[in-house]
């Protein structure tokens, strides 16, 4: 039954969404990629929220079901069909509402083949932007090889209407591939290479980390020369913070907003939870919670994000399986053992496939005695919980399915209420 009822919900769903579009014609920015999607679709919100009438995709509302349900300003029913059919029946009403969200933020992702294309059928971004891709990545399980990946992406650069535009990350080659897919106008922005709006000097702050600075170069539109603003994101560690502001403050430019208010908006606004979130831990330790979910590269970039963090406690990686890598899967664990023994001094693993992380630490010349594995998420907590002394730093990551963030509420310090910080935590979840 629910296989039957899934593609109805879906096509009405989409119908409904799609007189809403229609009707009130609101101005669409839709994100994409494979990697910081959600940060990327909630650093532009934060842009944006105080200035224009927005509405956004709820965390990470990005599918079939998810993306109609923005636009009709709804949450997923999960599997009550009297919670769906409530929903199909207020959406029959939205497209008749006066005071409709003149913006919209869309985070659209792809599990397979198709999604996006299906979603550009009816839906026409008046801006797209594009963030990374990993060299394997996330979710690519249904997929024959990486390549259709990115071109499932490609479909939300193609639908771009014809005044509208491209912004895409210089530093990743993919992304940057991209922008032959349209004749748009575009935006690039960075780290590495040169780019429209580029970051520089990306730096952690604090004793021993508070969050994340940078000095960013802004090309102006009208004027020659570049202009330099001061980008302090609290909170956060590492360069992945830094590369999702930098699409909002290209839309901030490109929507007339000041950058200085806009970087004043990205310093002062919610902190997306599990994605190198900065939270205080037990015994004067400290956690770096990276638990939303899990690829290669962003597990990479954390623990060399770690790596980067000067204390004088111990380094500690509690990493869990990265889910959907097909065949990919036991290479992709090893590499990431290796990694972590170049930058920690203990290593927790947590799942079947994680075991092979131990293998690779091994290879790296990490010591038996300075690796555990755990069979789940509470195990390691209950080690940790033993184990964890004032400046020590926890890094947590692991795919949406390990459920990582169950360690994380163990170790977590009384000053946090687990409901604000961490992810996963309502009523369907718990």
């Amino acid at each position: 039954m629910k296989d039957l009822l899934k593609p109805i919900i879906v096509k009405l769903l989409t119908w409904e969404a799609e007189l809403v579009l229609k009707r009130h014609k609101p101005f669409i920015i839709g994100v994409t990629g494979n990697l910081g999607k959600t940060s990327t679709k909630d650093a532009i919100f934060e842009v944006m929220k105080t200035h224009l009438y927005t509405r956004r995709s709820e965390k990470s509302l990005n599918s079939e079901f998810g993306v109609p349900l923005t636009i009709l300003g709804e949450k997923s029913g999960w599997s009550n069909p009297i919670k769906w059919f409530m929903i199909l029946y207020r959406g029959l009403f939205v497209s008749l509402q006066k005071n409709y969200p003149t913006h919209l933020i869309l985070e659209i992702g792809a599990d397979r083949p198709g999604d996006i294309k299906s979603i550009v059928k009816w839906l026409k971004p008046d801006i797209t932007v594009v963030t990374q891709f990993g060299q394997v990545p996330v979710h690519i399980e249904f997929f024959k090889n990486r390549e259709e990946v990115i071109a499932e992406k490609a479909y939300l650069v193609e639908a771009l209407k014809e005044t509208g535009l491209f912004i895409f990350n210089v530093d990743d080659h993919d992304s940057q591939k991209l922008a032959d897919k349209t004749t748009a106008r575009k935006i690039s922005i960075g780290i590495h290479e040169k780019a429209d709006i580029k970051a520089n000097n990306v730096r952690l702050y604090g004793d021993p980390i508070s969050g994340t600075e940078a000095d960013i170069f802004i090309g102006l539109p009208v004027q020659t020369g570049k202009k330099t603003h001061h980008l302090v994101i609290p909170e956060l560690a590492g360069k992945s913070a830094i590369y999702s502001a930098l699409p909002a403050l290209a839309i901030a430019r490109e929507l007339n907003i000041p950058i200085s208010v806009a970087c004043a908006s990205i310093r002062d606004g919610d902190k997306p939870k599990g994605r190198m979130r900065i939270l205080s831990g037990m015994n004067g330790s400290i956690i770096i919670d990276d638990t939303y979910n899990a690829s290669p590269k962003a597990t990479e970039h954390g623990l060399k994000t770690l790596g980067e963090i000067e204390t004088k406690g111990r380094k500690i990686a509690v990493l869990g399986d990265m889910l959907e890598l097909g065949s990919f899967t036991r290479d992709e664990h090893y590499k990431i053992g290796m990694e972590a023994s170049k930058v920690c001094h203990k290593l927790y693993t947590v799942g079947i496939r994680a075991r092979v992380m131990a293998e690779g630490a091994l290879d790296g010349k990490m010591k038996d005695e300075n690796i555990m594995q755990c069979d789940s998420s509470i195990d390691a907590g209950k080690e940790l919980v033993q184990v964890l002394k004032k400046g020590d730093i926890v890094y947590m990551k692991g795919s949406q399915g390990m459920r990582m963030e169950r360690a994380v509420k163990m170790i977590l310090a009384e000053t946090h209420n687990p409901r604000n910080v961490l992810v996963r935590q309502e009523r369907e979840w718990l």
